[in-house]
């Protein structure tokens, strides 16, 4: 009875994040971006018929003050990158297609080894409103004790990302974005945990010496092996800096899983404990349309994996 109210409290939640009002969208980003691109923006003076003809964004666009609407990985930037997902979006029309070949993820005290190859599928619909598509993808779990090795598909999750406003640094406030995502049936049996709503909390804090810190909290739905569903308070964090411009190195950490991540197998024996891992890597921002990052982590609880793995490759168009 729980699970199904909290179910329906969060997909409506997800209607009415998707029907608010857009006044707070005109606003420059105050913050600087991961990889350290000047925040100041200025108006293109575009019009909709620049935006791609395939794009839903011809059909509601709306336009705001952003400094390039060019294809670029430079801001907003990855969001596979690391652990937490950026509150801010693409402008109207453009889009990210973000691979990880290879995401790895140790076994932890009742779940065996996984690799995955990942993929996330971005397109602003407007300047403030992001479609995307993911899915942890082809998935590989070893073999262990009695459990054979299996291979499958990760069922495809559908998610909307909004921002919200841009940092307030005369209000202490930082940028704040709502994601709200719906995974479903898609794929796998084996993977399966059913349809599942999520919701995050997405936070930008612009800190002295240019570092940049991003936090998420959310709520995520997922069932174990005797269909029991639940719900997790997951949180994400990630500290970072441009060493030089272009190149950011990051430390990261999450609780009980990152955003869009995978932490061992989708349909776990039981509910899982809380899961801490922590780790860093890097984002390399190559040029204007392409982005390499890589990431590492080892767990220090009980329930989370030994160490987790990810690297990938980025493309804006």
């Amino acid at each position: 009875m729980w699970n199904s109210i909290n179910k329906k409290l969060i997909i409506r939640l997800a209607f009415a994040v998707i029907a608010m009002p857009s006044w707070s969208m005109a606003q420059e980003p105050a913050s600087t971006p991961m990889d350290g691109v000047p925040s100041e923006a200025v108006s293109s003076g575009r019009s909709s018929a620049d935006i791609p003809f395939w794009s839903p964004a011809r059909v509601n666009w709306q336009q705001r003050d952003v400094e390039n609407r060019e294809p670029s990985m430079r801001f907003p930037g990855p969001d596979k990158a690391n652990y937490p997902n950026s509150p801010f979006t693409l402008p109207a029309g453009r889009s990210y297609i973000e691979i990880l070949p290879l995401s790895f993820s140790g076994q932890t005290a009742d779940t065996p080894t996984n690799y995955n190859v990942e993929f996330l599928l971005r397109h602003g619909i407007t300047d403030w409103l992001e479609l995307r598509i993911f899915s942890a993808g082809l998935n590989v779990s070893m073999a262990r004790d009695d459990q054979p090795q299996q291979v499958g598909f990760v069922p495809l999750t559908f998610d909307i990302k909004m921002h919200i406003f841009d940092e307030k640094k005369e209000w202490l406030l930082p940028a704040f974005g709502i994601e709200v995502e719906l995974q479903t049936s898609w794929g796998s049996p084996h993977l399966s945990s059913g349809v599942q709503p999520s919701m995050y909390l997405l936070f930008d804090h612009s800190l002295p010496y240019e570092f940049l810190f991003e936090w998420n909290v959310g709520i995520v739905g997922s069932r174990d092996s005797t269909a029991v569903d639940y719900q997790q308070v997951s949180y994400q964090f990630a500290l970072s800096r441009d060493l030089v411009p272009g190149f950011n190195l990051f430390t990261q950490a999450y609780i009980n899983d990152a955003n869009l991540g995978v932490a061992g197998p989708f349909v776990r024996p039981t509910v899982p404990g809380t899961a801490i891992v922590v780790g860093g890597g890097f984002l390399w921002t190559v040029n204007d349309l392409v982005a390499i990052f890589a990431s590492g982590g080892a767990g220090v609880s009980s329930s989370a994996p030994e160490s987790v793995a990810q690297g990938g490759i980025a493309f804006a168009f």
